[in-house]
């Protein structure tokens, strides 16, 4: 058995190694017609984006064998043994808590927060962006099994979401409803995909509500909620720079 679970594993790696190359290869490409036409970097520094390219390769193989053999398949078991207990209150708690530590284990995340801290000159903690962005993923989850249990259609979550983010970013400023839509994106990553995805499938198929393709889109709604939360953190700043420059006037 053993033996068997090697096979597959080295199967899989090989496969799976062939799929990173591929889709990396254009990168590569289009970096060695640049250097070729116009960059000419240096022997030192190719010899760095080498060095980069190989660690990028190596990593994203082994995380993906790593999704595709276990990661996937256990979010999908332990989503269709939460939905069998038909428990709405654990649903709802489970999904928070599994929102949350899921966007905190995403390092797309940390970059997105790096950025924003930087770019405000830390008038925006990092801290606090990292908590809206953890909290709007796990509502988003707990939300999502709130659906699944009651089997609403998606749209009637979507569709007034969306409208109410729109109405929104006009209350704040231009550059922080860009970061907000940007963080949006950045939380349906990696973890998102690989995780998130399946559970919300498996809980679909634990409640026995005669569709499965039910937990598809949980993805999209993952987006809308920490954008709602960016949004609400931009109106509040907002308010506190108007106070602020109201009682240094007066």
């Amino acid at each position: 058995m053993v033996v068997d679970v090697l096979k597959d594993l080295l199967k899989m790696t090989g496969e799976v190694f062939l799929e990173v190359l591929i889709a990396i290869a254009p990168f590569a490409i289009v970096y060695l017609l640049a250097q070729f036409l116009f960059l000419k970097y240096r022997k030192s520094r190719i010899l760095n984006l080498i060095r980069g390219s190989l660690i990028s390769i190596i990593g994203l193989t082994v995380f993906l064998v790593g999704v595709k053999f276990g990661f996937m398949e256990v979010a999908r078991k332990v989503g269709a043994t939460l939905g069998s207990k038909k428990n709405l209150l654990l649903l709802i708690v489970l999904g928070l808590v599994i929102g949350i530590t899921t966007s905190l284990a995403d390092p797309s995340i940390y970059v997105l927060v790096h950025e924003v801290e930087e770019a405000s000159g830390a008038s925006i903690p990092k801290r606090l962006i990292l908590i809206a962005l953890s909290v709007g993923v796990g509502g988003a989850i707990a939300l999502t099994m709130v659906r699944l249990y009651f089997n609403i259609n998606i749209l009637y979550f979507f569709v007034p979401g969306y409208i109410i983010a729109v109405l929104m970013s006009h209350f704040v400023d231009s550059d922080h409803a860009a970061m907000s839509f940007d963080s949006g994106g950045v939380v349906t990553g990696t973890m998102a995909a690989s995780f998130i995805l399946p559970f919300a499938i498996g809980v679909s198929e634990g409640l026995g509500n005669g569709n499965q393709s039910a937990g598809f889109g949980v993805v999209g709604f993952v987006a809308l909620v920490p954008i709602l939360t960016m949004l609400i953190i931009g109106i509040i700043l907002r308010i506190e720079r108007k106070r602020q420059s109201t009682s240094e006037e007066e």
